[in-house]
Formats: structure tokens, C-alpha cells, sequence
């Protein structure tokens, strides 16, 4: 591979595992200079790798201000569960035809692994992501899976998790529970309406986080 190619898909991901870990947050704005010197490369890297965010709809470039990271408004979360739904009901049915004991075994450990996070945070949400994603990947629709990946990026990177209302953590564990069951016992009819339910709550809670991240932050 070419070294500056190298050097700026180094940068990219170091970029969008700093705004995984809230290191870099929701409407603040990037500076080159501070990147440069963190991930010790020059600004050419950066400002590559910032442009392939921007195609991704991580940052956005404001005209005299620069690269800032993108906030989330309500009308691309409805996009998003209203994507999400459709995708993931056609995951789920794939799953239930052609799931194998080994897969099963991975999804309940992946619902496990999400399970053990108490609090929310970056983490919690990629391993609620991956959950879903092992989900897809029973299915065998290997496109299905990217473009799942891609929304759960699209919206789990800009969201402010402080927001979210911690009732949700318990409820989702429930949840998860109920999909891998319905799966498990290839009950498709239960497992669509788990799912159906499941996504619903989580728009709900996650439209209830914006409003009320909103209201704090007004000066």
C-alpha cells in the first residue's frame, strides 16, 4: 500500500475511534494542528481522512470554521429506525433459515457480553451494534450486514449517551432476550414482532435523549 494512503486510513480510524470514545463530541470543532500532533502525522492525512468522514456523514465542513463534528436532529433519527426496521426484519428471517448451533452460540454470547454494561456509554452501544450485527451475519447477506453496520455507525457516533433515559438498560437486555429466543426456536412470527417492538423503544428513547440534550444545552 502506498505510505500516504497508509498513513491517512491510519488517521481516519484513530479519527472516528476518538469520536467512538467522546474524546471528540457532537458539534465541536476539529483542529488540525491538535490532531497532527496527537496521532503525530502531518495535516495532509487529517484533512484526508476528515474528507472521508464528511462523505460518511461523521463531520461536516462549515465554511470559515472548518471540519466539525456532526450533530443528530430527529428528522435523520425517524430515517434511521425507519432503515434500520426494514433491514433488520429481513435479518431476522434469514437468521431463523439458516442459522447453525455455532452462530446461535455467538449471538447469546454477544447478548451476554452487552448484558454486563450497567451504564451507558460508547462501549455499551457497540456491543448493543454487534448484537444486532451477529444477527445479520447468521443471515448470510453479507450486504445486508455492511449497510446495517454503516447506520449504526451513521447514528451511534453522534449521539450524546448521557442523554439516553437509563430505563432503557433493563428493558433492552429483556429485549435482546426475546429476539435471541424467538431465533433460537425459529419462531419467525415472534422474533418479528420482538424486534418490531424493540427498534420502536429504542427510537422512542433515543428521540426522548435528543429533545432533553437539546434543552440542556440551550445557553
Amino acid at each position: 500500500m502506498d505510505p500516504k494512503i497508509k498513513t491517512s486510513t491510519l488517521a481516519y480510524n484513530s479519527i472516528k475511534q476518538m469520536i467512538f470514545q467522546y474524546q471528540l463530541i457532537p458539534g465541536q470543532k476539529i483542529t488540525y494542528d491538535f490532531l497532527a500532533k496527537k496521532l503525530k502525522v502531518s495535516n495532509t492525512p487529517i484533512i484526508n481522512a476528515l474528507h472521508r468522514l464528511e462523505q460518511e456523514d461523521i463531520v461536516v465542513s462549515i465554511p470559515n470554521r472548518g471540519f466539525v463534528i456532526r450533530d443528530v436532529n430527529i428528522e435523520e433519527v425517524e430515517e434511521y429506525f425507519r432503515i434500520r426496521a426494514a433491514l433488520e426484519m429481513l435479518a431476522i428471517e434469514d437468521a431463523i433459515k439458516n442459522q447453525k448451533p455455532k452462530q446461535l452460540r455467538e449471538l447469546n454470547a454477544a447478548r451476554r457480553i452487552h448484558q454486563e454494561f450497567k451504564v451507558f456509554s460508547r462501549n455499551r452501544l457497540v456491543k448493543d451494534a454487534a448484537f444486532h450485527l451477529k444477527i445479520a451475519e447468521i443471515g448470510g447477506n453479507k450486504l445486508l450486514a455492511r449497510l446495517l453496520k454503516h447506520l449504526f455507525e451513521f447514528i451511534y457516533l453522534r449521539l450524546r449517551t448521557e442523554s439516553l433515559p437509563f430505563h432503557r438498560i433493563a428493558e433492552t437486555i429483556e429485549e435482546h432476550q426475546g429476539i435471541y429466543t424467538a431465533i433460537e426456536s425459529k419462531n419467525l412470527i415472534r422474533a418479528r414482532a420482538c424486534i418490531k417492538r424493540h427498534i420502536a423503544q429504542d427510537r422512542k428513547a433515543t428521540i426522548e435523549g435528543i429533545h432533553e440534550a437539546n434543552t440542556a444545552y440551550i445557553p
